[in-house]
Order: structure tokens, then sequence, then C-alpha cells
């Protein structure tokens, strides 16, 4: 298991547990809102410590992507994230297969985010 992997796991223990209520609608709402903290930190943005945030912007987004994907019935899993961009890309493609509509987003990102 990854490092990454591992803080993904502990993180989803940690956090307060969703609605088991959730819609899709509010957790694609919660997915939009932690990809806006998504891609490069400026350089006059950096402090000692962005790259602990960055690692916690991608933490957050992963878990509201397993949100979103668990309420359309995919089945998702934490530990298949040994390769976080490679497993984002995927579930991200197999929502917008399914009619979720994901914005684009900034390519500069070094992503392959896809628009409907």
């Amino acid at each position: 298991m990854s490092m990454y992997t591992q803080l993904l796991v502990a993180a989803l223990h940690e956090r307060p547990r969703p609605d088991a209520n959730m819609t899709t609608d509010e957790a694609l709402s919660a997915l939009l809102d932690a990809r806006r903290h998504l891609g490069p930190i400026a350089s006059s943005e950096r402090d000692t410590d962005w790259s602990s945030v960055a690692l916690a912007n991608q933490v957050a987004y992963d878990l509201a992507l397993l949100d979103l994907a668990k309420c359309v019935g995919l089945d998702c899993d934490p530990s298949f994230f040994e390769q976080p961009h490679r497993r984002r890309i995927e579930l991200e493609r197999e929502l917008i297969s399914r009619g979720i509509r994901l914005e684009e987003v900034d390519h500069n990102a070094n992503s392959s985010w896809e628009r409907r």
C-alpha cells in the first residue's frame, strides 16, 4: 500500500461520515468545490508548508470523488489509489460515461480533465 493510499484511508476514517442520504447533486457540488483547490500553487503563494496544503487538497478531492462515485453506484475503494492521478482519471471518465457533467478545469495543472 502506497503512502498516499494510507493517507487517503486514514482521512476517510477520520472525517465525519457523509450523510447517508447525500444526493448526486450534493456530492457533485462537493467535488467541484474541492477541485477549485487543485492545481499548481503559484510561487508567490507558496509558504514553507505549500506541499502539505497541496497534498491535503488532493486528498480532499479524492474523498469527494469517492463519495460521488458511490452515489452513482460505482464500486470504488481508496486502496485503488496506488497511482492517484491515474485512478482519478479512470473514475472521472466513468462518471462522465454515466452522464455526470464534470466541467473543464485549467489544463496547466498537468491533468487530463474532460469536458462534456
